[in-house]
């Protein structure tokens, strides 16, 4: 990363960035040099996910610094607080006797003065803050001893304490992604003091923490007049599929899907899942529709989690963990029923489902919200467990797919595509730069601790392993550049017009703004597609792209054949150009944060959502008469609060502002003048878009703030 000279020293005039057909021979073979050092730097592999390119090293130029540590830090004193005053509920919870009060307080003290004189990073003073911090709680444990008749497994997970936090001590904030709770809790003395025995307790797991969104949504007149969460109401079921966490696998069913489209017909649907038109009528009173003409209207979607077919779930700590693979099925209703809000667009209400891809009246019923198929639920609770069902198949795919597949695997190989084939002074590396800041460090930790055997994925959510890796290398073999270009994935998966789509609405006005943004730039050195097919460096970073031993990219429609057996694909449009390179800024950018951002705020709360089910599907026969009777489902509670603590680590850094690109406006990071005014107007058309999308905000049931820009970094870097 640039960095700026020491204070009172004279800094070189910075070069204007140029296009390498501008300059002298010489000029050009040191460009040439410069990269063949490069490509000693940035290389692939491909044996660690196979057909998935990631970065082999980790560049010197891509760490972490310690600006981006500190606020790690910041964020991770806060989870860290919460996290041992959560242990230590537990450890109060069985105990009879009283707790250690002395050492308590010598914890207590030591983190307050750190978080006192943490509003400057300052190693000097902050290492001796840190080093008390840490030695009041490595007293908590011998401490704790003395009480004899703690049990063992939560001596265990007192003293575990310990070991994470001088492991984040020796290497930095970031090891908290490292330290997995698996070490510090598995046990063989038996659990059943971790289960819970209300919903109460998964709350009291975030007593120290904000309280997130899902959990903060103000009670209205309109909603359902029962001690139900509202996150737990079907109007939040179905307001989640265009403003949650896990936006992406929303299709519209219809008669016919149009070729080459992402719809699922009426008749594959019914195939799977054989809903009636008297459950229509059942749900939606006389006067509705058939299924036939619903569809042909545009008011029936789905969500199909078919890709968890065949997969399979490992035990953890000595309990066995179970998948589904769910359909929901949701009707666009353009009179909200009672208990949802009365929103002039329609609502999309939930009508049934199916939590496994074949129907079976017993073993695979159909639930729906008034038991309109027969599923012997006269209680509602199997529709509970089933919505559950449902959203822990969201976070599934949201977490593998959604989050780590589509948006840091996708940017990963084009940070090194560039590094190998742009020179430092190509206007384009320039411009991406912010963009790719720390997502091969961030992607490092992931490798090494998040998909790995007894790592965060594995430990967190419900597949094994192995079946994770594979969903990801199948979703990256099936990635098409094209499709996902945000102004035609709506309309391939037929809810380009859906009302209302929070997601939509919003991340369009910021997609918008960005193309403008490179539009612009782009044309300071590009004067026409003679510029583009003469630019060899662009052409290489676009050849290794689509290279299948590269970076592997498929979809780009806008190539064209080169002729050339080594390159066989050019780029030839400035057009196309600006379009791609958009995309990357808007991956890295607005469509990470969606599904990143959304972590804590929407997935923190494991009665609702969570990564594993702790028994098998509910069947007809099934006997749930009470909330009481749903808890076996959920995870233990050092599993949901590790779940948690990790969605609010990665859902609490911000290192950056989305179209901000320096710290110090006397210090601007865009050397060539003409791009000042570029940006300008770029952070212009962005504070208007978060005007509108907070107007926005009011009238809808509840906040969609993924989306603000200033929510929103330039690159993914957490």
């Amino acid at each position: 990363m640039n960095s700026s000279p020491a204070y009172g020293a004279t800094a070189a005039r910075p070069e204007i960035p140029s296009l390498p057909q501008t300059q002298s021979p010489d000029a050009r073979e040191a460009r040439r040099f410069q990269l063949s050092l490069a490509r000693t730097e940035y290389n692939y592999m491909q044996s660690y996910l196979e057909g998935v390119p990631l970065s082999a090293d980790l560049p010197a130029g891509e760490k972490f610094n310690p600006a981006y540590e500190a606020q790690v830090l910041q964020v991770f004193l806060v989870l860290s607080a919460n996290f041992q005053r959560a242990v230590l509920r537990l450890l109060e919870r069985e105990l009879s006797a009283d707790l250690p009060e002395a050492a308590l307080q010598r914890v207590q003290q030591c983190y307050e003065q750190l978080k006192k004189d943490l509003g400057g990073w300052h190693i000097g003073r902050d290492i001796k803050d840190l080093q008390a911090f840490f030695e009041a709680l490595a007293a908590l444990p011998g401490a704790l001893k003395d009480l004899m008749h703690l049990p063992q497994d939560l001596l265990k997970m007192a003293t575990g304490l310990d070991a994470v936090f001088k492991d984040f001590a020796a290497n930095g904030p970031t090891a908290f992604l490292k330290s997995t709770l698996f070490d510090m809790l598995n046990t063989s003395q038996g659990r059943d003091y971790l289960l819970p025995r209300s919903l109460q307790d998964y709350r009291d797991l975030m007593q120290d923490l904000p309280q997130p969104l899902m959990l903060d949504i103000a009670r209205q007149d309109w909603m359902p007049a029962t001690p139900t969460e509202p996150c737990e109401q079907d109007w939040f079921f179905g307001w989640l599929q265009t403003a949650g966490f896990n936006t992406t696998l929303l299709r519209a069913v219809v008669s016919q899907p149009a070729p080459g489209s992402q719809q699922m017909a009426l008749a594959e649907l019914l195939r799977k899942m054989p809903v009636s038109d008297a459950l229509l009528r059942a749900e939606l009173g006389p006067g509705a529709p058939s299924l036939a003409e619903a569809a042909a209207r545009g008011r029936l979607f789905v969500v199909d989690y078919a890709l968890l077919e065949g997969a399979w779930a490992d035990k953890l700590n000595g309990r066995q963990r179970y998948l589904a693979a769910p359909i929901a099925l949701f009707y666009w209703n353009p009179q909200p029923p009672a208990g949802y809000p009365p929103c002039a667009e329609g609502v999309l209400q939930p009508l049934a489902i199916q939590l496994a891809q074949q129907h079976d009246a017993e073993s695979a019923p159909i639930f729906s919200p008034r038991d309109s198929a027969g599923a012997n639920d006269a209680g509602g609770y199997k529709w509970q467990l089933a919505k559950h069902f449902v959203n822990v198949a969201a976070a599934i795919q949201h977490e593998s797919i959604a989050h780590l597949g589509n948006c840091h695997l996708v940017i990963e190989p084009i940070v090194v595509a560039a590094h190998r084939q742009l020179a430092l002074q190509h206007p384009l590396l320039k411009l991406l730069e912010p963009h790719f800041r720390f997502t091969i460090n961030i992607n490092d930790s992931a490798i090494h601790s998040l998909i790995v055997p007894g790592g965060v994925v594995a430990c967190n959510v419900g597949p094994a392993i192995e079946c994770t890796l594979s969903m990801l290398a199948k979703a990256r073999s099936e990635w098409r550049w094209d499709e996902n270009h945000p102004e035609r994935l709506f309309a391939l998966r037929g809810v380009e017009r859906l009302q209302p789509f929070a997601f939509r609405e919003d991340t369009l006005l910021l997609w918008r703004a960005i193309r403008q943004f490179v539009d612009g730039y782009l044309r300071l050195y590009y004067r026409s597609d003679a510029d583009v097919r003469a630019d060899e460096e662009l052409q290489g970073f676009v050849a290794e792209l689509v290279d299948p031993r590269y970076a592997s990219f498929q979809g780009l429609g806008g190539l064209v054949p080169s002729g050339d057996p080594k390159r066989p694909w050019r780029l030839e449009s400035l057009d196309y150009l600006i379009e791609m390179v958009a995309q990357m800024i808007y991956i890295a950018g607005p469509q990470h944060a969606s599904v990143n951002y959304a972590q804590y705020p929407l997935m923190s709360y494991a009665p609702s959502v969570t990564g594993s089910l702790y028994q098998p599907a509910p069947t007809r026969s099934t006997r749930l008469e009470s909330e009481q009777d749903c808890l076996p489902w959920y995870p233990p509670l050092d599993l949901a609060l590790y779940g948690l603590s990790f969605e609010y680590l990665l859902s609490g850094v911000q290192y950056d502002r989305l179209g901000q690109y320096e710290h110090n406006p006397r210090d601007p990071y865009f050397s060539d003048p003409r791009v000042a005014p570029l940006v300008a107007d770029f952070q212009s058309a962005l504070s208007l878009a978060e005007i509108e999308i907070r107007k926005r905000n009011q009238g809808r049931p509840m906040p969609y703030p993924f989306q603000l820009p200033s929510q929103i970094p330039n690159s993914i870097s957490i």
